[in-house]
Order: C-alpha cells, then sequence, then structure tokens
C-alpha cells in the first residue's frame, strides 16, 4: 500500500464532508462572518483551495506560490472547488515515486521540507478547516453533529 494511502483516504472524505456541511450553512450566511477578523465559510473554503491548489505545482516540480482561487459566488462553487481541487491533488500525492517522496522542496520561499512531508500539509489544512465550518454552523446556532458516514 502506498504509504500516504490513509491520509489520501482521510482528505478525500474530509473535502466531501466540508461540502456536506455546507448545505447546512444558510444561504444568506455563507458570507457571515463571527468577527471582523474572522473568515466567513466562503473565504475559509477558498484557503482551502489555496492551500491544495499551491502544493499541486510544488508537486508537480514547480515553486510553491500562494495564488488564491477566486472567492466561491455561492454554496455550490465552494462545493466544486473543495472537492475538485482536492480529487486532482489526491490523485498526483498517489502518482509520487518513492523518489520524488525525497525531493525536498521550498515552501513559501523559505521552509524545505521532503515531498513526503509537505504533500501532508494540505490534507492537515483541510480537516482543520473542516472544523471551522463545523464551528461556523454552531454559532448560527445549528448544534446537531452532521456527519457524512460513506463516500
Amino acid at each position: 500500500m502506498f504509504v500516504l494511502e490513509p491520509l489520501c483516504t482521510m482528505a478525500a472524505w474530509a473535502a466531501r464532508n466540508t461540502a456536506y456541511n455546507l448545505d447546512f450553512i444558510p444561504d444568506d450566511r455563507l458570507n457571515w462572518k463571527p468577527a471582523d477578523s474572522a473568515n466567513s465559510a466562503l473565504e475559509i473554503v477558498q484557503h482551502v483551495g489555496l492551500a491544495i491548489q499551491s502544493m499541486h505545482r510544488v508537486l508537480d516540480g514547480g515553486e510553491w506560490s500562494p495564488i488564491p482561487p477566486p472567492l466561491p459566488a455561492n454554496r455550490e462553487e465552494a462545493k466544486q472547488l473543495l472537492i475538485e481541487s482536492t480529487d486532482r491533488y489526491l490523485e498526483r500525492v498517489r502518482a509520487l515515486t518513492p523518489e520524488e517522496l525525497s525531493r525536498e522542496v521550498l515552501i513559501a520561499g523559505r521552509f524545505t521540507f521532503p515531498v513526503l512531508r509537505a504533500a501532508t500539509m494540505p490534507m492537515v489544512d483541510l480537516v482543520h478547516h473542516h472544523g471551522q465550518i463545523a464551528y461556523l454552523q454552531t454559532l448560527l446556532g445549528d448544534t446537531e453533529f452532521h456527519f457524512m458516514p460513506d463516500m
């Protein structure tokens, strides 16, 4: 089994469960922020898209360059960004060779990591922000646990 497969499976689920949880935020609250310095649900999804898409370039041998995708205009665009960018990223991760896993990459112009570690960063980011979406739901009064057991 590929060394990162358990994390890939978790990331695929986290992207889909985050998209599923977006269904429980009312349309008129997708841009709502609990504080001026906080992110809305759509901004959180944009950030996740940035983390994932920036790593696409690294895994393809390029430099990490944080170019954020456009802010999703609505729930469907947000869900599409989450799922499509994650699926593309996981395809590339699953195609990594043992030689690529040990290659050193530069992240943010100052941090050097082996690809094995760098490739996991968007996965951790995705799970972290999944929790933020659930927290926004709680702040909006939805205390039900929305869990998508199957993909």
